[in-house]
């Protein structure tokens, strides 16, 4: 069985004619193109934001659960040292607090995992983890037993550049009756001396009230890895929390390179802050000043969340880099204080319990109270509204303007679909009285067509879109047909999403994609990362561009540090698209926006090799795309001339890679080859194009 079409293409014999006949009754989406960040998964957040210290007030390590070990390379991966991984880089460290004068080794991710040192060889010291402090629930208590010797806890791993000057905090407090004193100093890492250090920071004495210390750092000219280390005086013992160390230049906490690199990506729609962890996340832990923000565990995936990153620095990135927000809702639920998952409606397992007593999200009425507060944070009046006024006070007057809101995710895991319709309708009123031009969006993720149906029966006049998940175009399909037929018979209208696009699920991939995959033995964990991948996302955007502006946009899953399957990828040292980033670069700008029909052709994303036509806003370009997801060329003979129009000139972008199998990472760049050709005067009412192997071609002819 052939398990590619290019033989449909005869090699450019068969002649395919461009109708003026489109696919759809409105333009394409100019959001189509968005990203979905999860909080407390992937190293995320913690990548793109500036702060350099890892466990920076000390918590206790939450074991990192199955899911995650899943998302990174399966349960081999357990207690194993990750960083051969083409995918890593130093982005995903995880680099200890340990005891010092000393050297540490890197720590692997592991279910006994501490990353704290506690002693120092040939030193009497003792560094520990203990309850107390202003953040979070433990602190650091550093005991030094020396006569004369200074010593104290170091962290490796932080990336200075040359001439930047770091903005050190923290909380200290002698923890007996006598004056300690501390000092923070650098070193460079490579050839760890701690007889030399870079810089000594004095900080003065710390005393048994207890104070929070500011101090600069300007570095000179070293570019590399520093070790940065807390010292304190012979004989003394010291509480320390609530450290941090930030470069003062950045864009409101956000590192530069990540705010160009989110430019480049242009992603319409940023769904916040999940996901998984956005069910058991009170936004109202991540508002205010640091100290005040309680780290917690990540419920879903294990390890400690630092709510650094709360909803104004998310609203704050969507300003800088020009995107729209999605806020996903926590909907409280009684089944939330001790469980993962209901079966209602036919997902396994039952009741699974998360381990975690979470009596604060259970109260289905302080959940609508607590959402109408989100909505009036975010939009209401700095003057005339208490979250307003809220808002303005931690430093941000103007309205965010927050448009887009989804209620919950993977809700099946706790409501029935009639009771999560008929709780939407609640929500929904009470945000709406905050601010009525919102839109909500409803999670179709409960079974079958029907269930959905009777969703959209009960709550459908007050919401705007349906949530979806899967890229698979029978599914697709089936979704928008449901959007369709509800609005075919109601004048509230509503339009379809996908809020976190995988592209590999079963059902999304091209039949020579899937032997790709299966003859080499690449997992779906190295699948996300390899261009056919990339290809397949454009093949699905294509098919969303079928269906217009009904389809408002797509999550890609997800947007930074993600084992390479994201959007960025963010070491310590830069910034770097990979695949999908790369590809969403080139088509979020895409000026397609009216797809046509082609006579003789058939379009279907499941396809190896495809092709499209569609003119621009005002039809004074025709955008047309060929697509090539197998290792076969072949070349496609369109005929403009039903199309009526002179085209005058030719430009041409096209994108290939020595295979199907390639990656684009922070250790290997370049493998993602782009060519360009313009042409001018262009007068062919027919033209042949080459489709070259592993390929994605967009011409572009202008009026």
């Amino acid at each position: 069985m052939d398990l590619t079409n290019v033989s449909e293409y005869q090699d450019g014999n068969k002649i395919f004619r461009v109708t003026p006949n489109k696919t759809a009754d409105t333009p394409v989406s100019p959001l189509l193109c968005s990203n979905f960040i999860e909080v407390g998964f992937g190293y995320q957040v913690e990548g793109m934001w500036s702060e350099m210290l890892f466990n920076r007030s000390f918590e206790k390590f939450f074991q990192i659960t199955p899911a995650t070990y899943d998302w990174f390379g399966g349960n081999n991966v357990v207690g194993n040292d990750w960083s051969e991984q083409e995918w890593y880089h130093s982005g995903y460290e995880h680099n200890r607090w340990y005891a010092c004068p000393a050297h540490d080794r890197p720590a692997c991710i592991a279910p006994d995992s501490t990353f704290v040192v506690e002693k120092a060889p040939f030193y009497s010291l003792t560094v520990e983890q203990i309850e107390g402090g202003i953040h979070g629930k433990h602190c650091l208590r550093v005991h030094n037993f020396e006569p004369s010797r200074w010593c104290g806890v170091a962290q490796d791993g932080k990336r200075l550049s040359p001439g930047e000057r770091y903005q050190f905090r923290g909380y200290f407090q002698s923890m007996t009756d006598e004056p300690a004193e501390a000092e923070i100093r650098f070193y460079q890492t490579d050839g760890l001396d701690f007889s030399n250090p870079m810089a000594v920071i004095p900080l003065g004495t710390i005393s048994r009230e207890g104070r929070i210390v500011e101090a600069v750092f300007e570095n000179g000219n070293f570019e590399g890895e520093a070790t940065f280390s807390l010292f304190v005086s012979p004989g003394s013992m010291v509480l320390a929390d609530a450290f941090s160390l930030m470069p003062l230049d950045t864009d409101r906490g956000w590192r530069h390179d990540v705010v160009a690199g989110l430019r480049r990506v242009n992603p319409g729609v940023v769904r916040f802050p999940g996901g998984c962890f956005a069910s058991l996340h009170d936004w109202r832990d991540g508002i205010g000043s640091m100290d005040s923000r309680k780290p917690e565990p990540s419920y879903f995936w294990g390890d400690i969340n630092y709510i650094d990153v709360g909803t104004d620095e998310f609203l704050q990135l969507c300003e800088s880099v020009g995107s729209e927000a999605m806020l996903v809702v926590n909907m409280f639920h009684p089944k939330k204080r001790y469980l993962f998952s209901d079966t209602e409606d036919g997902f396994p397992p039952a009741w699974q319990p998360h381990g975690f007593d979470l009596p604060h999200v259970t109260d289905i009425e302080a959940g609508i109270e607590c959402a109408r507060q989100w909505v009036e944070y975010c939009n209401g009046d700095a003057k005339t509204t208490e979250m307003g006024r809220l808002r303005a006070a931690n430093g941000h007057p103007e309205p965010y303007r927050v448009k887009y809101w989804e209620m919950d995710n993977e809700t099946y895991r706790w409501f029935g679909h009639v009771e999560y319709a008929e709780t939407i309708i609640r929500y929904s009123k009470a945000m709406k009285s905050v601010d009525p031009s919102i839109q909500i969006g409803v999670c179709s993720y409960h079974g079958n067509s029907s269930k959905i149906e009777r969703i959209l029966e009960i709550c459908g006049e007050h919401v705007e879109f349906l949530a979806d998940r899967i890229c698979e175009p029978e599914n697709i399909a089936r979704k928008v047909g449901i959007v369709r037929n509800y609005n075919a018979t109601h004048e509230h209208k509503l339009y379809y999403t996908d809020t976190e696009a995988l592209q590999n699920r079963p059902g999304t991939l091209a039949p020579f994609t899937r032997a790709l995959y299966d003859t080499n033995g690449i997992t779906h964990r190295e699948a996300r990362r390899t261009w056919i991948y990339g290809l397949t996302l454009v093949g699905n955007l294509m098919n969303y561009h079928r269906y217009g502006g009904i389809v408002q946009f797509m999550c890609f899953n997800n947007l930074c540090n993600t084992s390479g399957q994201s959007c960025i990828e963010v070491s310590k040292e830069e910034t770097v698209l990979p695949i999908c980033g790369l590809l969403f670069e080139h088509m979020s700008r895409t000026e397609a926006s009216w797809a046509l029909q082609i006579e003789g052709y058939e379009p279907n994303s499941l396809k190896s090799v495809e092709i499209q036509a569609a003119w621009n806003s005002d039809e004074s370009k025709l955008i047309v795309y060929l697509l090539n997801k197998c290792d076969k060329g072949t070349r496609a003979t369109l005929d403009f001339s039903l199309l009526g129009r002179n085209f005058l000139t030719f430009s041409m972008k096209r994108m290939t890679a020595a295979g199907g199998r390639v990656q684009e990472t922070v250790r290997s760049q370049g493998n993602i080859r782009s060519a360009y050709r313009h042409a001018s005067p262009y007068d062919k009412k027919k033209d042949t194009f080459d489709i070259p192997p592993y390929s994605f071609t967009e011409i572009i002819l202008g009026t």
